[in-house]
């Protein structure tokens, strides 16, 4: 082509072809799943009710939406649910009122299920009858303690129960709660008055026993209400023979700062040192017996 020759126009449309046709992002676009109308509406639906619950200042709580198969009167129901959600102002929240109801609802069962004779005996029992629902193993206020009932232990409290007593392997309810480390009944027991040196059958306080299941917290709680951490059971193994039985060295380091006597010797003539000696070459042997040499000369160790 000749220099300052004109280049004519391609005019005709048809004759406009792009060099590189746009190529298709996605050439295989994922389907759309369909929304029913019904479905749709009850998101939306649930969305706006969270958001009017958090404007109300309330703690929003998701509640997952149902996939639209209620009747048009069931969702009428929902709709005044959601409206009396506040209790009516009565002041009672609404997981109480159901509550409430559930239980009500349980009263009625249980009535038809029971004989008349059944229901003059529940009813004559404001308080439970603990000639009839304890033994000398089975507890009741023991079984609560280990159950974490609290409530239901103070209602016995109130009634007349002896916080102390004992089953028939010695057992008082701190022992049993002490045993299932049952942190907050513990602490709920001794602020009521439970003795904490009480000793069971084989001897054992309760400090034995949370030494024997490694409840530090609760060691560390009896130490401050003057338990002694020196005292004997029948085979003569204080609470430090059995930390280092246990092979706790934080257990045991505990009782030392804390006055336990490491030359006590249990009634086969051993005292914690041997017993920690007993276990051969191990780490846990040379870890416990330099505590043992140690402690309380330093207790920083």
């Amino acid at each position: 082509m000749l220099a300052g020759t004109a280049v004519p126009l391609l005019s005709s449309p048809s004759l406009l072809v792009p060099l590189h046709p746009p190529r298709n992002p996605n050439p295989n676009p994922p389907s759309v799943p369909f929304i029913p109308p019904r479905v749709s509406y009850r998101l939306s639906k649930s969305f706006c009710a969270l958001r009017a619950r958090s404007n109300r200042g309330s703690q929003a709580q998701w509640e997952a939406p149902d996939e639209g198969n209620d009747s048009d009167e069931e969702e009428e129901e929902e709709e005044e649910d959601d409206e009396d959600e506040d209790g009516g102002g009565s002041g009672v929240s609404r997981s109480a009122m159901a509550s409430l109801s559930e239980y009500d609802d349980v009263v009625k069962e249980a009535e038809l299920l029971l004989e008349p004779e059944e229901k003059a005996i529940l009813q004559q029992h404001e308080v439970p009858d603990l000639t009839k629902v304890s033994t000398m193993k089975w507890s009741l206020l023991h079984s609560l303690a280990l159950a974490s009932q609290i409530p239901l232990m103070d209602k016995l409290l109130e009634n007349g129960t002896d916080i102390n007593s004992v089953d028939k392997d010695g057992y008082t309810a701190l022992h049993k709660a002490v045993i299932g480390k049952k942190e907050p009944v513990i602490s709920h027991l001794l602020r009521k008055g439970a003795n904490p040196h009480v000793q069971d059958r084989n001897g054992a306080t309760a400090l034995h026993h949370a030494v024997q299941v490694g409840a530090i917290q609760t060691t560390k709680l009896l130490i401050k209400y003057k338990v002694d951490v020196n005292v004997a059971d029948n085979d003569g193994w204080t609470p430090l023979h059995v930390a280092i039985q246990s092979r706790s060295r934080d257990m045991a380091k505990i009782l030392l700062v804390n006055g336990a006597d490491k030359s006590r010797r249990n009634k086969d003539g051993k005292t914690p040192l041997d017993l920690s000696l007993c276990y051969g070459k191990d780490f846990k042997s040379y870890e416990l017996a330099k505590l043992l040499k140690l402690v309380p000369a330093n207790r920083y160790l």
